[in-house]
């Protein structure tokens, strides 16, 4: 599939996908993932200082999963009325706001509700990197330009967590959100100097009259809607992960805090090997065929752990737990961006609304696993594993009702 022409000379300079802008938008998309995993070997420590139990620093994670979600549409809706970069400019903004309020937080109550609000911030990032890909690229073009993106963001789950624990030694979680707001503004300045317009005048929305229509459409779209759960169902085994991991490694395995963030970083790792796969296997397979695979894989794994773990309470081996994390991960890479990739490819107009749509329904996803993760004490691995595989046997399932349906069309 070819790709558009450009919507703007400016952001399109060249017509093929660049490492360095593949980084610039990667820079932009890791601030919410570092905002999620610079503090997690703190957690501990935050339970006891803000005098609360450990599911309560849970939803900290949750609540910024859902400010994620919340603002994607508005952020989207934005972007195509007025350009790229403006609302960007205002999201990176309310994120350095947020950051630091966090930092002066003093209760667990004060810090979900500053999480919400520094996760909307935090969308700005996420929803607008996605539509400048789809304003200049379309098919394997834009996976292999979001794949450059997500190498940037998986290097975040890797150095992240052990940057927190280095920076423990030296301040306390409230100087971690300091730092936050510190990189809030670094991007802001990234954004201001180098990131180019791509959306010209002439394409953006004239007013905001269309924007229920245009939802209503993307909602009636059984393509995007249900690549759109998709990726939100390989979201969510990393992040409904990693707010399980600090208490399963030091609660079940008795792990300090820099030895899980190492073992969190060897995730990250394969993670971001499978996302500069994904786009190579895209093209061979086709995404429904790359998902199916994938996603039978995965459930066959989860079930064969979730059994282990009941049968042998207690019992199941650190390494047995890591390699399960591991090609845990690797899935996750392999199937989000040929998801986000054909949800996107399913629009011809509207493209931001559609992008903020994507990270809504896709963060919604995400939210709702890492809650429910939290809904039991984390003193085994069995929450895990069964909300992990009932996204597994979800994401099969309209996998293959996608395919189905795409049989005719094909025909």
């Amino acid at each position: 599939m070819t790709s558009p022409s450009p919507q703007n000379p400016a952001a399109a300079a060249s017509g093929k996908p660049t490492l360095g802008f593949g980084i610039a938008l990667g820079f932009l998309s890791a601030l919410g993932p570092f905002a999620i995993d610079l503090y997690l070997p703190a957690m501990p420590e935050m339970a006891g200082a803000l005098q609360g139990n450990e599911n309560a620093v849970q939803r900290t994670l949750s609540a910024f999963f859902f400010g994620l979600a919340f603002a994607q549409i508005p952020i989207g809706a934005l972007a195509d009325r007025f350009g790229r970069r403006t609302p960007l400019i205002f999201g990176l903004a309310l994120f350095i706001l947020a950051s630091f309020a966090c930092s002066l937080a003093t209760s667990l109550d004060q810090l979900v509700a500053l999480r919400f609000v520094q996760g909307m911030g935090a969308c700005a990032g996420t929803s607008s990197a996605r539509a400048i890909i789809r304003d200049l690229h379309r098919g394997h073009h834009a996976a292999r330009l979001m794949a450059f993106t997500f190498l940037i963001i998986g290097i975040s789950p890797m150095l992240a967590p052990l940057l927190g624990s280095g920076l423990l030694q030296f301040v306390s979680w409230r100087g971690l959100f300091v730092i936050l707001s510190g990189a809030g503004l670094l991007a802001a300045i990234c954004v201001v100097l180098f990131l180019p317009e791509t959306l010209a005048p002439e394409n953006r929305a004239p007013d905001w009259s269309g924007l229920p229509r245009a939802l209503a459409a993307l909602l009636g779209n059984g393509r995007f809607v249900g690549w759109a759960v998709v990726a939100g169902l390989a979201t969510t085994v990393p992040f409904a992960f990693v707010t399980a991991a600090p208490f399963v490694y030091s609660g079940v395995y008795g792990l300090a805090p820099v030895w899980f963030s190492v073992l969190l970083a060897v995730n990250a790792g394969m993670s971001i090997i499978a996302t500069q796969i994904a786009p190579h296997l895209l093209k061979r397979l086709g995404a429904s065929r790359l998902a199916l695979r994938a996603a039978l894989g995965a459930l066959a794994i989860t079930a064969a752990l979730g059994l282990a773990s009941t049968l042998l309470p207690g019992r199941v081996p650190l390494a047995g737990f890591q390699l399960f994390s591991v090609l845990l991960f690797m899935v996750a890479g392999l199937v989000l961006t040929p998801a986000a990739t054909s949800a996107l490819d399913s629009v011809r107009e509207g493209i931001g609304a559609a992008a903020g749509l994507l990270g809504t329904i896709q963060l919604a996803v995400t939210a709702l696993a890492s809650a429910a993760v939290t809904l039991w004490p984390p003193v085994s691995l069995q929450p895990l594993t069964l909300v992990l595989g009932s996204a597994f046997a979800l994401m099969l399932m309209i996998v293959l009702a996608i395919s189905r349906s795409a049989a005719p069309e094909q025909a």
